[in-house]
């Protein structure tokens, strides 16, 4: 089984993939690759309309003033699925959102797993070398050296640290929502908890496709996964459910799943999967989620464009975009407004040497080697098992975690809150009570801290670290300051890592990521950002 550097990448470089159509853009001074991409319109389920009666509403006599029939109920009946004519999916949404009767109306959506043949974003059969489409080098072959950037550069704030440090902690659950996964494969032996199959109606959601089981190899393989890597494997099951087949995932089987996973009592979610239309029932299912303290992390979506999936662009969501072994934003990954976080998903770059790829588990009990915001989403999942068990760390605690201690890479329209890095997500915090487990009262020490600047004069903010009582800020410059925010002229030009140590009641400390603040003259004025 061949593994690569993928122990240290997953957990210690896990990062996330966008383009924009301006390359320089993403990777100042790089010749990109460039693709066309252009999501198709919204594909719905034929005939189906999901409701959600007012209270003490009888829906099959609405269904039936309508000329429908009621095909399905949600998950304790959240809401009710709807059956009309095939075609008049989206007429009867519109006429059926002014019955006063009903809270809501919509199409029964059909998302996709987040992968795209068009730009190798999913699987590579060989034969599929992917070419330079703009530029001098328009019609050649892209190298190896595109992709194979030296894996241990990626991170070199804990490359070299050896896996291992969840390897004590509680017992925890996430859940994997897609298309399954294949309860015979090697790197789940005991660990998994079968759930519904919301797509065809049963008790059995063993994968047909493969693709669930790639998700969730990388967020708790017992070798290949983060939580596998991490030494947390042990302490870690997944909660699966199918709602993903070969029309695509419903919105109905993604609502129910989502609930389903909440009340199950997941830490978090993966939800490697997206559409372009917002829709009211993800909505109140991730809404529902976060009351119950479960994280929903969506993938952002493949299609290259400015603009992250949904439900991923549901703001209780954690949208994940993608990025290569080059630590840059992946070619095929949205970006834009409302993205969260970024995580590695690979850049394959040729059929005979995959290793820009994720590797994962596959269905069969074999492996693979795929790429996309589907492989992104489930690093984040991932590192949310390995904190929650090792910090005892629950609901937006939790969140702010995975985001606070993520690597500054680039700007937040790429990116996000950075690169995910879940050495230090782990690392970065005491554990609740003060063990290696969680559990019981007690807060969690962080360190974060945000900034700007206007001319040389930069202003630092502390205030989202978690637990602290004490700050002490170190300016890179031989500055430095006490309290959670303060304020810093520079005088001379030069890159600068300002780093904060904060301090709890008990004197433990914590150290925030270094954040690299550059000045440079611009005419006799200087100037940071």
């Amino acid at each position: 089984m061949r593994r690569l550097s993928v122990a240290v990448l997953a957990v210690l470089a896990l990062a996330a993939c966008s383009e924009s159509p301006a390359d320089s853009r993403v990777d100042s001074g790089a010749l990109r690759p460039r693709f066309a991409a252009s999501a198709a319109p919204e594909q719905v389920m034929p005939g189906e309309v999901l409701v959600k009666p007012q209270e003490g509403v009888d829906v099959a006599a609405v269904a039936a003033a309508h000329g429908l029939a009621v095909a399905a109920r949600g998950y304790r009946d959240a809401f009710f699925v709807l059956r009309g004519a095939i075609g008049s999916e989206r007429a009867n949404a519109a006429r059926l959102r002014q019955d006063a009767r009903l809270v809501y109306a919509e199409p029964n959506f059909l998302r996709q797993p987040t992968v795209d043949s068009r730009l190798w974003a999913f699987y590579n059969p060989g034969g599929l070398n992917m070419k330079f489409t703009s530029g001098s080098s328009s019609g050649q072959f892209i190298p190896s050296s595109y992709a194979s950037k030296n894996d241990a550069d990626e991170d070199a704030d804990g490359s070299d640290i050896t896996a291992g440090y969840g390897a004590t902690g509680d017992n925890v659950v996430i859940g994997s929502i897609d298309t399954g996964v294949d309860f015979t494969h090697p790197e789940f032996t005991g660990r998994l908890i079968a759930g519904q199959d919301w797509y065809s109606g049963d008790a059995d959601p063993s994968d047909t496709d493969g693709h669930g089981t790639h998700t969730t190899g990388t967020m708790a393989g017992s070798t290949v996964g983060v939580a596998g890597v991490a030494g947390a494997a042990a302490h870690v099951k997944v909660y699966v459910q199918r709602v993903c087949g070969q029309r695509g995932c419903p919105t109905s089987a993604i609502v129910s799943a989502i609930r389903a996973a909440a009340d199950q009592g997941v830490v978090a979610m993966n939800l490697s999967l997206g559409g372009s239309s917002e829709s009211q029932a993800e909505q109140d299912a991730i809404a529902y989620a976060t009351q119950h303290d479960a994280l929903v992390i969506a993938s952002a979506g493949n299609d290259g464009t400015g603009t992250v999936s949904c439900p991923a662009c549901d703001a209780n969501a954690i949208s994940v975009a993608a990025t290569n072994w080059k630590d840059s934003l992946a070619s095929y990954s949205n970006w834009g407004s409302g993205l969260d976080i970024a995580a590695p998903g690979g850049q394959c770059y040729s059929n005979t040497t995959p290793e820009g790829c994720i590797y994962s588990a596959y269905k069969g009990g074999g492996y693979a080697w795929l790429q996309g915001t589907s492989m992104a989403a489930p690093q984040v999942t991932g590192t949310a098992a390995v904190v929650a068990s090792h910090l005892g760390l629950r609901g937006s605690a939790l969140r702010t975690q995975l985001t606070s201690t993520a690597d500054n890479i680039g700007s937040s329209t790429f990116y996000g809150s950075g690169r995910l890095n879940t050495y230090r997500a782990v690392t970065n915090g005491t554990p609740v009570g003060g063990g290696g487990g969680g559990g019981g009262g007690g807060g969690t020490l962080t360190a974060s801290f945000s900034y700007g600047c206007s001319q040389a004069t930069c202003s630092f903010d502390g205030s989202s670290s978690t637990g602290a009582v004490s700050y002490a800020w170190n300016f890179g410059d031989g500055g430095s300051a006490t309290g959670a925010t303060a304020s810093h002229t520079y005088g001379s030009a030069g890159s600068f890592a300002v780093v904060l140590t904060v301090q709890d009641a008990a004197s433990n400390t914590a150290q925030s990521a270094p954040q690299t603040v550059s000045c440079s003259l611009k005419g006799k004025s200087l100037k940071c950002h």
